[in-house]
């Protein structure tokens, strides 16, 4: 059975990928810039970030894109960090002109915008400097790319 990730068109069963105590949703996909609405958690179940063997393919099938493996690393509000999570491995080194690019950079998403834009989207290199630009109202996350995987 696999949980699912949502907040644009929430069912009863969705968990918020902003929610700071479900160990779930510390990992999660963006697809076409989108997050996702299927998976939350390593398929493995080890709680690594890593990915069973070819899970991606069997339940994403939105082809012609990229699909991102995010984790969370902070929630912040009005300036203040709420929760911090600690980084569960490196995930997949940066490969340039490939979905891999942004492997290992930060992105920093508010509850309030539609899109998690890793593809065009502004990057930081550290977790330090990303969690220097949250100062909106609306619960803000902070999430580093672990691998990023082609789904041509």
């Amino acid at each position: 059975m696999q949980t699912a990730i949502g907040f644009e068109f929430p069912a009863a069963d969705w968990l918020d990928p902003f929610d700071v105590d479900e160990p779930r949703v510390q990992w999660f996909f963006v697809n076409d810039d989108k997050l996702s609405r299927a998976w939350v958690a390593p398929a493995d179940g080890n709680a690594s970030g890593q990915l069973a063997e070819g899970y991606h393919s069997g339940v994403f099938t939105n082809p012609r894109s990229c699909l991102y493996l995010l984790e969370k690393a902070a929630i912040v509000v009005n300036g203040a960090v709420v929760r911090e999570w600690t980084p569960t491995g490196s995930g997949t080194p940066a490969v340039e002109k490939t979905c891999g690019q942004h492997n290992g950079r930060f992105y920093v998403h508010a509850r309030s915008e539609r899109y998690l834009r890793v593809h065009d989207g502004t990057s930081y290199p550290t977790h330090e400097e990303a969690l220097a630009v949250p100062a909106s109202d609306h619960p803000v996350m902070v999430a580093r790319v672990l691998d990023g995987m082609s789904m041509w």
